[in-house]
This record gives structure tokens, C-alpha cells and sequence, in this order.
């Protein structure tokens, strides 16, 4: 039958492929060149270029395909719908990107930028990066694969063996699995702890033993489970904090929230300063004048909050905010996109205090172990130290930290003004090693409302 007229033809779908060279800068390719050298990697020299994945529902007219090389064109830079890397002798193309399983946040304002440009029926753009790499002679499998992990970031990306010609990652869900806690007990639980690594404590186990056993009186599945350890993970510890605390079995009379609570509530000269606290996603204290340029309603009872009113000069009573939050796990294990939506996640709560507040400009911290620089040793640190394999080392969750804490703020429109870094890796007397193996990433907002 024929299609709606409002129905995409599906039989037209496909991807368009854009190639823009070059593709990172100068000092990024200086970067990667030095960690090649430090792996002892026989490469000469690197080239990059970026490829646009364009997926699209429908045929792309040649006008189209004309806009849209127009809006992902940059000053400078070569474009063209082939690719602009080819092999010689001892040389070879790896193209790194984002995984297929999610949409990435570049995607989503790249494909505001093309439907802005009046085209219609393109879902999903996606920017990969293809090295064209000259070495002296041919790499070993452990030399590739230590080569291509210097280059991308295995948590959210992927090496494209070849063009793409869909999104669509192939995956398919896990049926649902009921765990035999009610005939296996403790057991049970300890298997699948194992197994998906949700990181269960004594305490864990306890409880979900109690809350199926005797409460719900019904086996949990994955799912459930797996919700809880995310539940009990550093992003959600309010229930933690709310909850009452038993300690060498006497009970508490108040809460850990209560006595941190107790620091405005008992000092009378914070709360006269004190606008907004513990109950909006910012603090907020007194405000200061301000001369600004603001809708003509703010100062003229005849114009109406909403309508549309001339701009003008006035003085405006505006309350600062501030918010911090830590985004620790993620950036270790994925230094880059974890700073950058630890600092996202912040900046949406500046701007989602009161009816809305106004967002001025960020602030952030990093706590990370021994830097061990190449070339720079130093006598307090111990370049034989081992590191986790999830986690980034802590020089390169400096670096990439700070890229993606400054990278989100600069796409919203947010300046990075202040901050702190520390670095820290001892063994003491005794023998014990003390580190921030797991880094800390602080990051912190002022605005205004």
C-alpha cells in the first residue's frame, strides 16, 4: 500500500558519510605521538580526520547533502563525502567512535543544528575519528591494541571495523532471571554479586535477605537487584543519610542529615543570611543590587510577566546561589565524559533552583593519586605503583578530567573560573598505602536568581 503522506520511506534510509581534515588539532596529535612514544610504539607520524555519521529516514536530496556539508563544514578545514586518509606502505586507518547503544550529547545538538537548518527525518548524527598511522614497521597485536587504547575511551566508544551503514548495535535484551534467594538464602545473592559486580555488603545481604524472605515473601530478579546496588551507589546516599542510625545496637535519635541540618539551624546569624537551604537542588543566601538590562515588567506594573515588553535599565534584587556535587566513579573509570556530565548534572541544578535561577559560572576540584609524569620523576612517588584496569590513571584523569569539565561548560555557555587540584600517593611506616586511587571530581556552581 502507499505510504502516509506524514510516513518517512523507510527504503530510503540510510547513512551519509561526511570527512572534514583535519580532524584534531595540532597539540592533540602532539599528546597522542608522546604516549606512543612511551609505549615504546614504533609510529612515525599521525593524521586524523573526523567522519559524520549521518543516519537519515529518507532520501537526502542533493540539496540536502549540501546543507548539511555546510553546517558541519569548520573554517580551514578540508570536507568532502569521501574520505580524505589513504594508505600507503607502512601505514594503516583505525576509525574509533561512539558506541552504538547510545545516543551521545554531540549527536543530540548536532541534529538541533541540521533540523534548524529545515531538514527533516535525520535522528542521529554521530562524529568519529580515523587515524591514518606511518610506522616503521608493523605492529604486533599488543602493540595495536595498546595503540588503539590510547586513542579512545572504552567505555563509551568502539573501533569501527569499517563504514557504518546503521546505528543499530545488533544487541538484544537479557530475559529477566528470578534469583532463588527463598531456597538458596545468602547464596543466591552472592552468585549474582559476582557475577554483574553490584558491589553487596553484609548489610546488603541482610536486608534483601529479610525484605524477600519475610516481607515479600518472593524471589527478587536481576532487575530488582540490580536496581538496588545502583539505588546504593555514590549518586543516591540520601536515603543513607535520612535513615535512622543504629550503632552497637542503640538507636540514634538523630539522623546523619539532621546533624549536618544542625549547623544552619543552630547558628541564628546563618539563617538571617540564609535564603534557600537543604530544600531546593542550589543553596541560596541574601541578596545584592544589581543593574542589569531586564524585561520592562520587572520594574512597570503595566507591562505582564510572559508578554512581550521593551528592555531596559534597572535595578534588580538578585538572590547567589551556589551547588556542588562529586562525579568520582565515572570520571575514573571514563575521565572525559564523566567530568563533563558530572558537570552537566551541576549545571542543570543551578538552573533548576527556585522557577528557575540563571547560571553564571563553574568551579571545579580533582583529587588523584601519584601523577608519575614521563620524564619528570620525582622522589615521593613510585612509578611501579599498579592501578586498576576499570580506572583511568590519575595523570590522565587530570587531563581528560579537566577537557570534559571545561568541554560541557563551554558548550552550554558556562565559563570554568577557579579551582583545585591535589595529588597524593604514600606509604607509610607500617607498610599501608594511602591513595585517591578513585579520584574525586568536585564540581561546583554560582548563579543567580
Amino acid at each position: 500500500p502507499p505510504l502516509h503522506p506524514c510516513t518517512p520511506d523507510l527504503t530510503m534510509a540510510g547513512m551519509y558519510q561526511v570527512y572534514s581534515f583535519p580532524g584534531l588539532e595540532h597539540g592533540q596529535v602532539d599528546r597522542l605521538m608522546l604516549k606512543a612514544k612511551s609505549l615504546q610504539l614504533p609510529i612515525t607520524s599521525m593524521e586524523t580526520e573526523f567522519c559524520f555519521n549521518v543516519s537519515h529516514k529518507q532520501a537526502l536530496s542533493a540539496e540536502n547533502k549540501k546543507t548539511i556539508l555546510w553546517c558541519l563544514s569548520e573554517g580551514g578545514h578540508k570536507i568532502a563525502d569521501s574520505s580524505l586518509l589513504k594508505a600507503g606502505p607502512n601505514q594503516f586507518i583505525v576509525e574509533v567512535g561512539p558506541r552504538m547503544n547510545f545516543t551521545s550529547a554531540w549527536s543530540t545538538n548536532c541534529c538541533s543544528v541540521i533540523k534548524a537548518a529545515e531538514i527533516e527525518g535525520v535522528p542521529r548524527v554521530e562524529r568519529s575519528r580515523r587515524f591514518l598511522v606511518t610506522t616503521k614497521q608493523a605492529l604486533t597485536a599488543e602493540q595495536m591494541s595498546a595503540f588503539v587504547a590510547t586513542i579512545h575511551d572504552r567505555m563509551t566508544e568502539m573501533v569501527y571495523e569499517k563504514a557504518l551503514t546503521t546505528f543499530d548495535s545488533g544487541m538484544s535484551p537479557k530475559p529477566v532471571r528470578w534469583i532463588p534467594v527463598l531456597e538458596e538464602g545468602r547464596a543466591a545473592l552472592e552468585k549474582l554479586n559476582e557475577e554483574d559486580g553490584l558491589g553487596f555488603d553484609d548489610w546488603d545481604y541482610e536486608y534483601y535477605i529479610d525484605l524477600y524472605k519475610n516481607d515479600l515473601k518472593r524471589n527478587p530478579s536481576d532487575v530488582e537487584l540490580f536496581d538496588f546496588a545502583q539505588s546504593n551507589s555514590e549518586h543516591s546516599r540520601h536515603w543513607f543519610f535520612s535513615g535512622n542510625m543504629v550503632i552497637d545496637g542503640e538507636e540514634k535519635k538523630e539522623t546523619l542529615f539532621r546533624i549536618v541540618k544542625d549547623t544552619l539551624d543552630k547558628n541564628p546569624n546563618a539563617n538571617k543570611n540564609s535564603i534557600i537551604a537543604f530544600a531546593d537542588n542550589s543553596s541560596s543566601i541574601e541578596h545584592c543590587m544589581v543593574r542589569m538590562l531586564a524585561p520592562a515588567y520587572q520594574t512597570d506594573d503595566k507591562y505582564e510577566a510572559g508578554k512581550p515588553a521593551p528592555l531596559q535599565d534597572c535595578d534588580i534584587k538578585m538572590d547567589l546561589i551556589y551547588t556542588a556535587e562529586t562525579h568520582n566513579m565515572p570520571t575514573g573509570v571514563c575521565p572525559f565524559a564523566g567530568a563533563e556530565t558530572g558537570t552537566g548534572g551541576r549545571l542543570r541544578d543551578v538552573q533548576a533552583t527556585g522557577t528557575g535561577a540563571h547560571y553564571i559560572a563553574g568551579t571545579i576540584g580533582y583529587c588523584v593519586g601519584s601523577l608519575n609524569i614521563p620524564g619528570k620523576e620525582v622522589a615521593y612517588e613510585n612509578a611501579s605503583w599498579e592501578y586498576p584496569p576499570n580506572l583511568a590513571k590519575p595523570l590522565d584523569i587530570l587531563i581528560e578530567g579537566s577537557n570534559g569539565a571545561s568541554d560541557y561548560g563551554n558548550k552550554f555557555g558556562e565559563p570554568l573560573i577557579t579551582g583545585f587540584t591535589r595529588s597524593f600517593g604514600l606509604r607509610t611506616a607500617g607498610g599501608e598505602r594511602r591513595e585517591w586511587i578513585k579520584p574525586i571530581l568536585f564540581t561546583g556552581g554560582f548563579g543567580q536568581m
